[in-house]
């Protein structure tokens, strides 16, 4: 089996998306930035959604791949092209390494920079949490990570109300800051760090 049937095969998911074409960097942006904020992942493109081979029309879009990555995504995202022949068609493989340099923002529909993750198949805006514990955990300087009063009070209310400490979880920060007794952007804080405390143990 050729190699490029093989991936295709597994089909969309948390480290793959197919892309039929190219039609503007500042969208492909968003998906280069999801993968590098995440777990990394290749894009095919010139392969439809449903895993049909098209092909791509030119070398076009290595340029546009371009873009995306260097000028659309702040700061911009390191990533490996690939050509791979099928038949007499080409698809381009774009392969992005998790990121060390993350939380990268690539524009929105209106044009601001806006921080994306992977979920599953789809690339989604990344709540306050996210990206705070994005912010935190590549930070250049150390994060002090100790148990200070506002976090003992969120360590009191998670183990009461039996909430993980996960950077993907859906949490109601309006209602745990005001169960805590804090701002919503301390309890956003508070909660990043205490993922990263988690992590670490």
């Amino acid at each position: 089996m050729h190699p490029l049937e093989k991936m295709i095969a597994e089909g969309e998911h948390l480290h793959q998306d197919f892309k039929f074409f190219l039609s503007d960097a500042r969208k492909i942006a968003r998906s280069v930035a999801a993968f590098a904020n995440t777990d990394g992942g290749r894009l095919l493109i010139g392969v439809k959604d449903n895993g049909k081979i098209v092909g791509i029309k030119n070398e076009e879009d290595i340029h546009m791949i371009e873009a995306a990555a260097q000028v659309f995504c702040k700061p911009e995202v390191d990533y490996e092209p690939r050509i791979w022949e099928y038949g007499r068609k080409q698809v381009l493989e774009v392969w992005i390494a998790p990121s060390s340099r993350a939380p990268h923002t690539a524009p929105d529909e209106s044009g601001k920079p806006t921080v994306y993750i992977r979920k599953a198949d789809e690339n989604k805006v990344a709540s306050a949490v996210e990206k705070r514990y994005l912010e935190l955990k590549f930070a250049t300087d150390p994060v002090a990570l100790v148990v200070s009063k506002p976090q003992q009070r969120i360590l009191d209310y998670f183990a009461a109300n039996n909430l993980p400490f996960e950077a993907g979880y859906s949490y109601n920060i309006r209602r745990i800051a005001a169960g805590c007794l804090l701002s919503e952007k301390e309890c956003v804080d508070a909660v990043s760090r205490l993922i990263l405390l988690n992590e670490s143990v």
